[in-house]
Formats: C-alpha cells, structure tokens, sequence
C-alpha cells in the first residue's frame, strides 16, 4: 500500500475508511475461506455489518446457521454534545433540573444513534454495549443518570428486546461514549444500500432538518455573553413557536428515531435502506453509490419541509436558506431513507421525497435544483 502523508483531516472520512478497509478485508477474507465465519455484510458498505456464521468448510454445508446484525459508533464531548447546551445561561429542561436531564439526554443520544443503524437494516436491536469514558471528576450521579437515558432509548418502540449487555469504564479528559449494537433480521433478508433500482421511489420516515435547526439554537442560547432578555415582539415570536424550538432542540438532544421503520419497509418489500445522520445530501449519494444509480430529490417537498423551519431561521436573523441547508444536510437525524418500487403502497410513516434514476455518464448523483453550502456532517 503506497504511504500517504495526508493527515486525517485533509484526508476526509471516506479515505480513512478506504485505507482501513485495504487492510482488513484480506484478513477478513481469510477467516471466512479457513473458518466458515463470513462477513455477509462487511465494514464500510451499509450502517451495519452482518457477520454470518456457517458449518466448518470440511462439512460441506455453506448454507448461513445464523446471522447477526452489529454497528458501533463513538459519541464525544464537544464533538457530538456540550454540556453547556443543558447548563449555560440561556439552557431550557422539559422534565427535569437541568443538571439531571443532561447525562439522561446524553445516554439516550448515544444508544439511538446506534439502534437507528441497526434498524436501518431491517433488523430488530436486541444488545448493546458500553464502554463510557469518564473525567475523575464526574460525579457517581451522573452515571446514574447517563444509563438511565440508555434505558428510556431501549424502551422506545421498535427497541423494547433491547437489553444493556454490560461494557467497559476507563477515565480521560473529556466524556466519550463507544457503544456497540447487536440485532437480528427476522424473516426478510437485511436491507443494504445497493438494492435500489431505477424507477423506485425515494421516500423517508422521520423528520428532516429538525437536528441541524436544533444544533443552531442551541449553539446561540449557550455561547458565551448570550443575553436572554428579548424585546416584547421578540417575546412574542419566540413563544410563538415554543413548541417548534423544543422539538428542534429535542431532535439534537435527545433524538427519537422511528426505530420501527427498517424492519416495517423490510417486511414491505423496500429495495435499499439507509439512515440519515450525515445529512439528507452526503447519505443520499452514498446510497446511489452503493447502488449505481442516481436519486432526484423533488424540490418542491423538500421546500415544504423547509418552509416549517423558517421561524426558527428567522428567529436566529438568518434567511429561508439557512432552514434548506437544515433539511438538506443537516446532520445527525437519525430518519430512514428507503427506496421502494414504483406502485407499492409506501408504508405508514414514510412519505415521497423522490425517484431513482439510472446515472449518466458512469457517474451515480444526486440531483437536485437547490445549491447547498455545507456537504453534510464528517466524524473527521
């Protein structure tokens, strides 16, 4: 493998990712060939990975015994969360003191975003690992309070088989979460990226831009000499739409994705799955990637999905396109994007944001009429 000396950063997610997989998947390859223990699904290719196990090679049977769905993902303070979005000045709670609702909302973001994967994939979340990295000076409470935010995303529906199998605590500078995810299929064949076909239809299950909008307002209450004293018409309009900016900062906070959309589109007969939470964009050309097509977005929709989050644009003295960019590349929304072919009933929950087409010139894309500033969001 030739060396680069791009860092990480210069490099991009997708590049790390390529320069992982040129190393592992030799290896990868050669468990399966000498231990009948394959990669049905392998890294890098779909939310989750499904590792099959089979017979030893020298039985002659190749036929799956069994097949397990698992993801992981790592969650970190300053990256992912702040924890002045619950306790700087301008912090609003819904159920409880600010200093009890955050480690809650923390533990419950943490274990969505992977059972979101795991129902990406048509399959049903049945496990999930911790391994939680703590400053010495958390307090004994705020575990106490992280787990049992775990434990109300594990009663959410879609979830409820889910048990928290244990982990691992270690100590660090700042707090970091690594959760991973185990799941299983239960009578339809996992869904992957690559199924989708030219004339399906582009649909989605759970809100769009919602996350991003959230991010921003919560960005703007807590930064540094943030003033909560408003005008009387600033007043009005901000109580206005009360219930719009708890919603927005709830989806950053403490997301609630439909975790019963993946296994309801796989029983429905949906060609390709994916969920959203590198934005609407980024994710969508990942998909026509994987399956060799392109995907025209229907402007029109997604301008109407846009508009419903105009006032919280407007609410933080940006214009009608800061609330597009929300809806197309915002991140971190946890919905299902799927495709299904074209004269099957789209499942309840889900609603047409568009088709597939087949790419031109070798080249999958995504179109769509709407310039976009930011290309979605990056772990690196």
């Amino acid at each position: 493998m030739e060396r680069s000396p791009r860092t990480v950063a210069q490099a991009g997610e997708d590049a790390v990712l390529t320069a992982i997989l040129e190393v592992i998947t030799p290896h990868n390859d050669a468990v399966a060939e000498q231990h009948g223990q394959a990669l049905a699904v392998g890294p890098g290719n779909d939310d989750a990975a499904v590792l099959a196990f089979t017979a030893r090679p020298s039985s002659g049977n190749t036929q799956p015994t069994a097949e397990v769905v698992l993801t992981t993902d790592t969650m970190s303070e300053g990256q992912d969360f702040r924890r002045q979005w619950w306790l700087g000045p301008g912090s609003t709670s819904v159920a409880h003191e600010p200093a009890e609702e955050w480690p809650m909302d923390v533990g419950t973001k943490a274990a969505a975003q992977n059972l979101s994967d795991i129902s990406a994939m048509g399959a049903v979340p049945t496990a999930l690992l911790v391994s939680l990295t703590l400053p010495a000076d958390i307090p004994v409470d705020w575990v106490g309070g992280f787990f049992r935010g775990m434990v109300r995303a594990c009663r959410a529906e879609g979830a409820e088989r889910c048990v928290i199998a244990g982990g691992d605590l270690g100590s660090g500078d700042t707090i970091s979460v690594t959760l991973t995810a185990l799941g299983q299929a239960e009578g339809t064949p996992v869904l992957r990226r690559s199924g989708a076909q030219p004339g399906d239809i582009l649909a989605v299950a759970g809100p769009l831009g919602r996350a991003a909008a959230g991010f921003e307002l919560l960005e703007h209450s807590s930064a540094p000499g943030h003033s909560t004293v408003r005008s009387a018409e600033q007043e009005q309009l901000w109580e206005r739409h009360s219930e719009l900016i708890r919603d927005c900062r709830a989806a950053q906070q403490r997301p609630d994705p439909p975790l019963t959309a993946g296994p309801v589109a796989a029983s429905q007969g949906a060609t390709a799955a994916m969920d959203i939470s590198d934005g609407l964009i980024r994710d969508a050309g990942r998909l026509a990637s994987a399956a060799g097509v392109s995907l025209r977005l229907d402007d029109a929709v997604l301008e109407a999905e846009a508009a419903q989050l105009e006032p919280i644009a407007a609410l933080l003295g940006r214009d009608a396109q800061a609330a597009r960019g929300w809806v197309l590349a915002g991140g971190e929304e946890y919905a299902l994007l799927a495709t299904f072919a074209a004269g099957v009933g789209l499942p309840e929950g889900f609603r047409r944001i568009g088709e597939v087409l087949e790419h031109r010139d070798g080249v999958p894309r995504v179109i769509t009429e709407h310039a976009v500033s930011a290309g979605g969001w990056s772990s690196l």
